[in-house]
């Protein structure tokens, strides 16, 4: 199951999808808020760790409500596989990772990649890896692949968050 546009650049894995409205299409302009009404707190929690991740600004809560999974974002429920089309992909949580044959320690650290975000990354106590080398090898061109926390403010602090930010906008430049 998917949510959002196949061609979208950030791809997200989870394990378990939300409860679904009869006739919701997530181009919808209250989409979000429709899945929240239904879905409660969890997926409140889950779309606002999304928008704070990928929004271009501060205004996080202006992007989930309005533009999260419209154009840039794909939300991937039970995934085998990664998708072809984006070029971040941020797989959420031990579940997601099984599913798409990552496993929790295949962390890659070479010397090549010891760089300081690297060293900040396994500082966050392993919640964070970047396990592109890994996928790559077996996916051929692909960009970006985050091993994360499940979307869960327990599990995805805000500084983790941000921490996930700066990796992003480093490997995009």
């Amino acid at each position: 199951m998917h949510i959002g546009p196949a061609a979208a650049t950030y791809a997200f894995y989870l394990p378990n999808p939300p409860l679904m409205p009869e006739d919701w299409h997530w181009e919808q302009d209250n989409a979000i808020a429709e899945l929240i009404a239904l879905n409660g707190n969890h997926w409140r929690k889950i779309f606002t760790i999304m928008a704070k991740i990928c929004a271009p600004s501060e205004d996080w809560r202006d992007y989930r409500d309005n533009l999260l999974l419209k154009q840039q974002q794909i939300l991937l429920i039970g995934g085998n596989a990664l998708t072809p089309h984006a070029s971040i992909h941020i797989v959420c949580g031990q579940a997601a990772a099984t599913a798409l044959g990552i496993a929790a320690d295949s962390h890659i650290a070479t010397d090549a990649l010891q760089t300081t975000e690297q060293q900040l990354m396994q500082d966050s106590q392993g919640k964070l890896q970047d396990v592109t080398a890994m996928m790559q090898s077996q996916s051929g061109h692909l960009s970006c692949v985050l091993l994360t926390p499940y979307l869960d403010y327990r599990q995805y602090s805000n500084a983790l968050i941000a921490l996930t930010r700066n990796h992003l906008q480093a490997k995009q430049s």
